[in-house]
This record gives structure tokens, C-alpha cells and sequence, in this order.
């Protein structure tokens, strides 16, 4: 019996309070190849040609709850096997109050992440946002360039947008179509706050036109027009109908190529 004792302690309890004394002394562990070529830097050092490291494989319950754990602490590092709308598979870590996913970048990226280089494989449910009260921001040099609200508001050039679009600078609308002045309508611009409306297009062709209705006498060549002549282009001179040639003959009057005859039906159309 004393021999077997014996046996376990050169075999067994030796090599351990070496191990112990070597660790307390240098305090540093290796595990793995070369175990006594330490590096200087590590405090745990795992060196292998064929193994890896194998991580606790824990399921989170939320990036806000530490469970299963009891409570977070800062650097804990795990493997997280659930798959909820918040969690994927994958190594989290604990920065004090919640877990952070640790992601990659390019073609090997987990799921979840979106890479600088673009995503394959995406569906309708994907997305890039937020899910929670929380604003999204798109920065270009550092600077905010479009800001979206909790509520959906979009702003750009500012982060505090006063409508549903909010553009804070010049706004180009390219490749436009013709439109129908008896059906479409305009957009003008409300001076004091910017807000954008609409009025039908024809009232502000309408009401920016004046006619004159004028009973001719016999051989009259001039007449007066609605107001002062500021473009011949924009008056229009019909005698019963019929468009007619005319030359400014004032700044308030025109004359037509032909006199009228008594009881000639004269209108004269001007654009303002």
C-alpha cells in the first residue's frame, strides 16, 4: 500500500505542483504544442496544428438579457446557438449591458451582417434599419446625409425633418414627361415654409391671361389691349373667330393687318 502511494505521488501530485508553481510563478498557461516556448504577452497561450478553440455553446434569449448567464459581464465570450429576430447563430460577446454579435466582412460574413460589398441570397424580409425607436442615419466623409425618423420621416440635408420629405438644398427632377394642362395639376411652393401643394394647371394658365371683348366699327384697324404690351409673342388677336396678324401699334394698343368691317366680333387674348 505504501509502494502505490508512493506511485501516486511521483506520477500524479509532482507534476501537478509543478505545473502549479510554474504557473504562479510565470503566470502564464500553454496549452498544446512547445508548452514551455511561452509567449511573453499571452496569459493563456493554445497552440495546435489540427485543434481549435471550442467556445461555450450557450442559447441567448435576447441581445438585452443575460440569461442564461445571471448577469452580464464585461468581455464574457460565448457561442450563441438560437435563432430569433434579434439573435442569429454565432460568437457573442458581452460589452456590461447586452450581447454583441462578432461578424465578418465579405463573402464568408454570417448571417445578419451586411457586407461592404453586397449581400446575395437576400429575401423580402430583409432589411436595413432598426427595430427599435430608434433613427437611422446615412453618412457620407463623416456627415449625416439622410436621417430617418422613428416615425418614417426622411430628411436630407437635415436631421430634424418637419414633413414625411424633408430636402434641405436643390432638388432636380430628370427625364420628365408631358403633362396635360386640363387635367394635371402644378406644384408651387409656399414661400414661408417650403411646403410644396398643388393647383390645377389650367387655373394659373387661366389666370394668368386676360381678354378684351371688343365690337368693331367700321374700318377700324386699332385697338386697345387688356394691358400694357410687354411681348407681341403673347397676344393673341381674333376678329369672328379667326386668328389675325397685327403689329404693336403702342404700348397699350395693336393694329390689325385688315379693317373690320361694322359689327366685326373683335377678342384679344394676353398672357401675362
Amino acid at each position: 500500500m505504501k509502494k502505490i502511494l508512493t506511485r501516486i505521488i511521483v506520477y500524479f501530485l509532482l507534476p501537478l505542483v509543478a505545473i502549479c508553481y510554474c504557473s504562479s510563478s510565470r503566470a502564464q498557461v500553454k496549452i498544446g504544442s512547445n508548452p514551455t516556448v511561452l509567449n511573453p504577452n499571452a496569459i493563456l497561450e493554445l497552440e495546435s496544428n489540427n485543434k481549435g478553440l471550442l467556445l461555450p455553446r450557450i442559447t441567448l434569449v435576447a441581445p438585452s438579457n443575460p440569461a442564461p448567464l445571471a448577469s452580464f459581464v464585461n468581455g464574457i465570450t460565448i457561442y450563441n446557438t438560437a435563432t430569433t429576430d434579434s439573435l442569429s447563430p454565432g460568437i457573442y460577446y458581452s460589452e456590461g449591458t447586452k450581447w454583441l454579435r462578432v461578424s465578418t466582412t465579405g463573402s464568408t460574413a454570417a448571417t445578419g451582417a451586411w457586407n461592404l460589398t453586397g449581400n446575395s441570397g437576400t429575401t423580402s424580409g430583409n432589411f436595413l434599419g432598426t427595430t427599435d425607436m430608434a433613427a437611422l442615419s446615412l453618412k457620407t466623409n463623416n456627415t449625416e446625409r439622410l436621417h430617418i425618423t422613428p416615425t418614417g420621416w426622411i430628411g436630407i440635408g437635415t436631421n430634424t425633418p418637419a414633413a414625411a420629405l424633408h430636402i434641405k438644398g436643390q432638388l432636380v427632377i430628370d427625364s420628365l414627361t408631358a403633362g396635360n394642362t386640363a387635367t394635371d395639376s402644378l406644384l408651387v411652393i409656399n414661400p414661408a415654409d417650403g411646403r410644396v401643394r398643388a393647383v390645377a394647371a389650367n387655373s394659373l394658365i387661366y389666370g394668368a391671361k386676360k381678354k378684351l371683348d371688343i365690337v368693331a366699327t367700321a374700318g377700324q384697324t386699332i385697338f386697345n389691349t387688356p394691358a400694357p404690351v410687354t411681348d407681341a409673342n403673347k397676344i393673341s388677336l381674333y376678329r369672328n373667330g379667326v386668328l389675325i396678324a397685327f403689329t404693336v401699334s403702342s404700348t397699350t394698343s395693336i393694329e390689325a393687318e385688315i379693317a373690320c368691317a361694322a359689327g366685326d366680333e373683335i377678342r384679344i387674348v394676353q398672357l401675362l
